[in-house]
């Protein structure tokens, strides 16, 4: 065998022992999930929409697995919304909003019968909106997101391994979302049927920092 050969040998090697015959075969799994999130951000600036570090999240997701030895590569991509607020005295109330995509990539290793521990990297663009009293901003960003968790894997007929499975996913990590700039905060605009609107100038709110510990507890389906 000539040496020029040997990578290609390597890898197909490395591919039949990651990949069992009957697993090779098999569907990939689709995954269905949806619960709370939450980033947490302890920068005393973050207090202007918090008192309690929060930005609570609805998350929803979609994964699709790939089988591997003992183990599953699954692709997921995900939606979040939510938003958090705080009492101003002169302005009422300072609300942050978020809404966001993310797709990413995680590890899953099976462990016994329930137990699916995982490593998952995510990255996403999130559209943020800041709103003092009358006046707003809405600014894009990317994001990105690592966790470690572990998924309880419940299947709803324990006499096939192909049945539906009921799924409690806990993962916790670090959200790596950039600093917002929200130097531009200005009222709605006008209508088209107003014919001479008020002049009117932006407010500066500053940077508001968003990077900090993420955490999510879900519940979902395996199909």
């Amino acid at each position: 065998m000539s040496p020029r050969h040997l990578p290609v040998v390597c890898a197909a090697v490395l591919l039949a022992v990651s990949l069992s015959p009957s697993e090779a075969s098999a569907l990939p799994p689709l995954s269905l999930r949806l619960g709370y999130a939450s980033q947490v951000s302890t920068a005393r600036a973050y207090d202007l929409v918090d008192d309690n570090d929060h930005l609570p999240l609805f998350r929803l997701g979609v994964g699709y697995a790939f089988p591997l030895q003992g183990a599953r590569l699954e692709v997921e991509g995900g939606f979040l919304s939510g938003s958090t607020s705080a009492s101003l005295f002169q302005f009422g109330r300072a609300q942050l909003g978020l809404m966001g995509v993310e797709v990413g990539a995680a590890y899953r290793l099976r462990l016994g019968t329930y137990a699916e521990p995982y490593a998952q990297a995510l990255i996403g663009y999130d559209r943020l909106s800041l709103d003092i009293g009358p006046l707003g901003q809405r600014v894009g960003q990317v994001s990105a997101t690592a966790l470690l968790g572990v998924s309880l894997v419940f299947p709803l007929n324990s006499y096939s391994s192909k049945a539906p499975s009921f799924l409690i996913d806990l993962g916790v990590g670090y959200g790596f979302r950039p600093t917002a700039r929200f130097d531009a905060l200005a009222p709605e605009p006008p209508g088209e049927d107003v014919e001479e609107p008020i002049p009117s100038q932006t407010l500066r709110a500053g940077d508001l920092p968003l990077a900090g510990l993420a955490y999510r507890l879900q519940v979902g389906i395996r199909l």
